[in-house]
């Protein structure tokens, strides 16, 4: 059978990727600056970044979104591991009983054989449907990030004006003083933590 290795970061991390840097799926791409005259001065782009991994690492949401998908990874590849012990448990099983002489006919062995081999193909059928499960349900949490993510850059924007936001992995490099990831984090977890009930909190 399959092993499973599923990283949550690799969901977070395209959730962040495809949600900042896109808008309807198409490359943002910054304006020409207008050629400078003696008159008119050259404009200048007024830009800002964040950085992907501090975002992932310090979101609220991001990091209780992750939470549940690696609880439920490590749960599917518990199962998993467990199931094929006793998959090789039952296969020893047969091999002691053929080399003991144990079974009275080719039937009686036989039977266990397609017992066990039964037994096989319904873990497989399980182990492939969690894994459809679990896929589905990364790619639910990655647009759910994208949501909060990108309604919260368009508000954070109209407040502060920058012709673009653009994540530090999409350059070279970036002065540092033009890092807002501090303050998009502040503010992602702040409307986070306003929408939860009192309860919660």
């Amino acid at each position: 059978m399959k092993k499973l290795y599923v990283t949550v970061k690799t969901f977070a991390a395209l959730a962040i990727m495809a949600g900042v840097c896109s808008c309807g799926n198409k490359k943002a791409v910054a304006p020409e600056a207008a050629p400078a005259t003696e008159d008119q001065p050259a404009a200048t782009i007024n830009i800002r970044y964040i950085d992907a991994d501090s975002v992932i690492g310090s979101y609220t949401l991001a990091q209780q979104l992750m939470g549940e998908q690696q609880r439920e990874l490590n749960k599917l590849q518990q199962w998993h591991e467990n199931k094929q012990r006793e998959l090789q448990g039952l296969a020893n099983t047969i091999s002691q009983k053929q080399q003991n002489n144990v079974y009275l006919s080719q039937a009686s062995m036989q039977e266990d054989v397609n017992n066990l081999q039964k037994k096989s193909e319904e873990a497989e059928r399980y182990f492939g449907t969690q894994q459809q499960r679990l896929a589905i349900a990364g790619e639910q949490m990655q647009r759910r990030l994208n949501d909060s993510i990108n309604n919260f850059i368009k508000d954070y924007n109209a407040v502060h004006g920058y012709d673009a936001i653009l994540l530090r992995e999409a350059g070279v490099y970036f002065k540092p003083e033009l890092n807002i990831s501090a303050e998009v984090i502040e503010g992602l977890n702040a409307r986070f933590a306003a929408s939860q009930p009192a309860s919660a909190k």
